[in-house]
């Protein structure tokens, strides 16, 4: 009986040990796992900072817009800025990756990871150029992120515009239908102008963060100056493609 009683008592014991190894087991795999991502997400942001380099250099002489058309293609980030004085341009862009986790009970399935990079490009003297990565906290991506779900958000009301309503009022009711100021708003239209079926429009996109505050005390504020660009159709139907390229704050 007693070597009976001895046996049910440890049961719960091996249960609970197997139980540890395996949730021990598992997180050392998944942490492998994000491990792996974040890794592979630093390579992108290098590869991608040489990329662009490489087709600054390729292209030669050009002006602003031409560089942040450049660096946008190649980084896909939202807001780009110009240091005139450093004859720099910083991008700023999280890269995100999905990770499948090893089923942990009672918790499994795919988590998303992200890290946060700033691409700094700069041409001192001669035709090349140098990129530099620096992996900055995530926080630093926020304004940049809510710039870009905004650009999304502009296409898709532009795209969904008649062809009638594709003015500066036309496009500043669509982004704004608050009608707040500019200086308040997430979208400033600075023109709408139409030449045979292409229409472009000039928007300043802009956001404020009150509830992350800079050192300072202040809001933080990102903002970019974006060319959105609509083809329609040969007979004046609404086209529905739009494309969305930022552009220098002299254009805004």
């Amino acid at each position: 009986m007693d070597i009976g009683c001895l046996v049910l008592l440890m049961i719960p014991v091996v249960l609970v040990a197997c139980f540890w190894y395996t949730f021990w087991q598992a997180e050392r795999e998944n942490d492998r796992r994000e491990k792996a991502a974040f890794e592979a997400l630093l390579r992108q942001a290098h590869d991608a900072a040489d990329r662009t380099a490489d087709a600054l250099t390729g292209r030669g002489d050009g002006g602003t817009d031409a560089v942040l058309g450049v660096i946008w293609e190649h980084t896909g980030s939202p807001v780009i800025t110009h240091d005139a004085d450093r004859r720099a341009f910083t991008a700023v862009a999280a890269r995100s990756a999905v990770v499948d986790r090893k089923p942990v009970p009672p918790v499994g399935g795919p988590v998303t990871v992200r890290r946060c990079f700033t691409y700094t490009y700069v041409r001192r003297t001669g035709p090349a150029w140098t990129s530099e990565v620096t992996e900055r906290d995530l926080g630093a991506c926020r304004g940049s992120g809510r710039i870009g779900d905004s650009v999304f958000f502009a296409r898709v009301r532009l795209a969904g515009l008649e062809p009638a309503r594709l003015t500066r009022a036309g496009v500043r009711s669509a982004l704004e239908p608050g009608d707040p100021p500019d200086d308040e708003g997430r979208f400033a239209v600075r023109s709408v102008v139409r030449t045979g079926r292409t229409v472009v429009a000039v928007v300043l996109v802009r956001y404020v963060d009150r509830y992350h505050p800079v050192p300072a005390g202040g809001p933080a504020v990102a903002e970019q100056c974006y060319r959105l660009t609509r083809i329609l159709d040969p007979d004046g139907g609404a086209g529905r493609t739009v494309t969305a390229v930022p552009v220098a704050e002299a254009a805004c």
